[in-house]
């Protein structure tokens, strides 16, 4: 291996790490996966190392291949901090089945590789949670039952601050 193309792993191993906590790739693994596996609708990043002893010099840009993912067939990588090192991230379809998917991922200096990314299915309907800020559900009984306590609140306050009223007059 080449001292540049040693340089560029070890650096792009050090952007995936730093990008939070990518699995570090073997030595002859030129693309990192986080998370991996991931799960249908989350964030998922691809990091390609386009360094290779038969590659026609430094890459200038790399693309993942995404129709396998339910994606856009070519997605744009952004250079990260290394030559021959390109990052991108994409939010997995909800559709996508569980299993494992095998994007390819082509630099334009001629190297390609094929990224293995295992998708687990999502817990059963998750719970919906948060703080009502985007709730849609309007005037139901929730809804009359806190209007309720409130109105129950109030005249009880103010029944209470009559009787207090009352007391000092006495």
């Amino acid at each position: 291996m080449h001292l540049v193309s040693y340089a560029a792993a070890t650096a792009g191993l050090t952007v995936a790490v730093l990008a939070g906590g990518a699995q570090a790739a073997r030595a002859d693994d030129p693309v990192s996966i986080f998370p991996n596996p991931s799960a249908p609708g989350t964030s998922t990043t691809f990091q390609v190392n386009c360094s290779s002893e038969t590659a026609a010099g430094p890459a200038s840009s790399a693309t993942l291949e995404g129709t396998t993912l339910g994606l856009a067939a070519q997605i744009p990588m952004q250079a990260g901090n290394a030559t021959n090192v390109f990052v991108t991230t994409v939010v997995l379809p909800t559709s996508i089945a569980p299993g494992s998917y095998n994007p390819d991922i082509d630099c334009s200096n001629g190297v390609t590789a094929s990224a293995t990314l295992t998708v687990n299915p999502v817990p059963s309907p998750a719970p919906p949670t948060g703080d009502g800020a985007t709730s849609t559900a309007t005037s139901t009984h929730l809804t009359y039952a806190g209007l309720g306590l409130l109105g129950i609140g109030a005249v009880a306050g103010g029944l209470a601050w009559r009787r207090s009223r009352a007391g000092r007059r006495g």
